[in-house]
């Protein structure tokens, strides 16, 4: 074993032994100073850059689960590992409601990601999936209020129907491969089933957050305690975005207009949460719904990758505009949560007003600000798309960030709790926590840059790009500025309903009420699928959909050789029944073989016929 797969195995395992040492008195008492320690070998193994011909198998784990890091996967775990140590590190310096409670749950969602983002085989990353996802519950319900268990209810019956599909399409894809095989990640995509390709894409989206499939993540990121939600929404819902990438580039080929559909939904998305923001007045829900809208952009360019796979792989512009998008929002979303987290515990004026600047200089990024590693995002955005309606996406992203940074900076500070860890005092958290915000922030300016490839950087930086940079966020400017004005104007607002005042006062202006009406209509619509009555019933369909789905598709493939004489077959299993011998992958005995002539036919047969016969 060299020392990059013994760097690969101990990333996979630092999360674990962290665990495992909780089990000391002393540790149990500050277990969140581990936090930071179990994202710090991953985060030095991204730095060694990637090598995926030094991948590791671990036999009797999971069929004989494959490690590696490629490309693909350090691109994820570079921004990843980083915020989990950062916002681990934020956490350790913060009070927290039961810190044994939450280093657990943290560390089990850690194992999680780390385990998903370096499997080199589909079992293994699902089972990374499955863990994170269900871990991650913990963290949404981590103080026990009313509000908490209700979004953590709404998270775990929306993320139950993904897994169900999840669980489906993997038990599909792996029973094709054959007995006793996980199918690899590369090439995952090559000939898959239609069918099964949809059901990747529900439980990918439903973790992505996709349009139409985001409704858990508003109010989960909301309660959480705000290093969770800095992890929630700055690395944990792109794991989405990796499993559809390695369908895409394994030469998944969506039929018909299928990537048309995706960029329409992502953009469509995207404008959408920006509305439906705009009308939130806490900071950490504002957050939420504009992860919500930048989720849209990354469906919108996964559409665009879609739209080059035909010859076998996305166009190399789209995965370089993705991986920028990862560094980028995962860091930015992290400091403007980490950002959120200090200023509502900030008392003192100065400290306010440079959180804010802060806070503004995130947000600016967000919207793809001149210069910013969002500026080179939608670099790669206009390769698809034209310049002004990239342009727009800008304009509602900054639009929605004035309106966070004003609802934010209208919220009194709240009195911090004492610390039940008997940590550091007041001044000394909060200055550690700034000194943290302040080493996230610059990471999301600077890291961009650095996991750009040299097209991107040369673009970003001539006057055209800045030029289309600088018009968006002056149209924001503008907008917001008329808003205001209205809302002076019309005391009630704009789209909400005025309070009937006594006395028909006709000079009064009002409001308008079709918008009003229109957006009442569409809350409450939102509100009734959440509903755990109809989660269940789609969940139920789902579930007998897809028995079925898979018994009839499980019919034909076992009686695929329809050659071999059915009491010959039957003779063979007896006797392999009764000696125990178990046939290796292509061996077919001879009565079955003469009916199978070709290689192909005679492996797929042995694999069926062991199945059948018990081996």
């Amino acid at each position: 074993m060299n020392a990059t797969q013994l760097a690969l195995l101990l990333a996979v395992l630092a999360p674990w032994l962290a665990l495992t040492a909780l089990a000391l008195p002393a540790l149990r008492r500050r277990a969140t100073i581990l936090l930071p320690l179990a994202a710090l070998p991953a985060l030095l193994l991204a730095l060694a850059g990637p090598d995926p011909d030094a991948g590791i198998v671990l036999p009797g784990l999971l069929d004989q689960a494959r490690l590696a890091l490629d490309g693909t996967a350090r691109a994820f775990l570079l921004p990843g590992a980083l915020l989990w140590l950062l916002a681990g590190a934020y956490a350790h310096r913060h009070p927290l409601t039961h810190p044994l409670r939450f280093a657990v749950f943290w560390l089990l969602t850690l194992a999680g990601y780390l385990l998903l983002v370096l499997a080199a085989d589909l079992l293994t990353f699902y089972a990374g999936f499955a863990l994170m996802t269900f871990a991650a519950y913990g963290l949404v319900t981590h103080t026990g209020g009313v509000t908490a268990l209700r979004a953590g209810r709404l998270y775990l019956g929306l993320m139950l129907i993904g897994e169900v599909a999840l669980f489906t399409a993997v038990a599909w894809t792996t029973m094709l491969a054959g007995p006793g095989n996980s199918p690899d990640l590369v090439g995952l995509g090559a000939g898959m089933e239609p069918a099964a390709a949809l059901l990747f894409a529900i439980g990918f989206g439903l973790k992505l957050g996709a349009p139409g499939l985001h409704a858990w993540l508003p109010r989960a990121h909301a309660v959480a305690p705000v290093p969770a939600s800095a992890v929630l929404s700055g690395v944990m819902i792109k794991v989405g975005a990796l499993g559809a990438w390695r369908l895409l580039e394994g030469g998944l080929e969506i039929p018909g207009h299928g990537d048309l559909i995706l960029t329409a939904l992502g953009l469509t998305g995207t404008f959408y949460a920006v509305a439906a923001g705009l009308r939130q007045s806490e900071p950490k829900t504002i957050l939420a719904w504009s992860s919500v809208s930048q989720m849209g952009l990354v469906v919108a360019l996964l559409g665009m990758g879609a739209a080059g796979t035909s010859p076998g792989a996305p166009p190399a512009a789209v995965w370089a505009g993705l991986a920028v998008m990862l560094a980028h929002h995962g860091l930015a979303k992290g400091a403007l949560f980490l950002g959120t987290g200090l200023l509502a515990t900030a008392a003192d004026r100065f400290t306010r007003r440079t959180i804010l600047l802060g806070l503004a200089l995130a947000g600016a990024a967000l919207a793809a600000a001149p210069l910013s590693g969002g500026a080179l995002a939608k670099a790669a955005l206009t390769s698809g798309m034209p310049d002004w309606l990239a342009g727009l996406t800008g304009t509602a992203t900054a639009l929605l960030m004035l309106h966070f940074l004003r609802r934010a900076a209208s919220h009194a500070p709240e009195p911090e709790p004492e610390r039940s860890t008997g940590g550091n005092d007041r001044h000394g958290g909060m200055m550690g926590g700034m000194m943290l915000w302040w080493v996230t922030l610059a990471a999301g300016l600077v890291l961009p840059w650095w996991v750009a490839d040299a097209s991107l950087r040369g673009y970003a930086l001539t006057a055209s790009a800045i030029g289309n940079g600088l018009w968006p966020l002056l149209l924001a400017g503008v907008l917001a500025g008329g808003a205001w004005w209205l809302r002076s104007r019309w005391p009630a607002g704009i789209g909400r309903v005025a309070v009937r005042q006594p006395g028909p006062d006709r000079s009064a202006p009002r409001p308008l009420p079709g918008m009003a009406r229109l957006a009442h209509w569409w809350t409450l619509r939102e509100r009734q699928l959440h509903r755990w009555p109809v989660i269940g019933r789609v969940a139920t369909t789902m579930i007998l959909l897809l028995a079925l789905a898979l018994a009839f598709s499980a019919t034909p493939a076992l009686f695929a050789c329809k050659q071999a004489p059915a009491d010959a077959g039957a003779g063979v299993g007896v006797a392999l029944a009764a000696n125990g011998r178990v046939l290796v992958r292509g061996e077919l005995p001879g009565t079955l073989a003469a009916g199978c002539p070709e290689r192909g036919r005679q492996a797929e047969c042995a694999g069926r016929f062991r199945t059948k016969a018990g081996a």
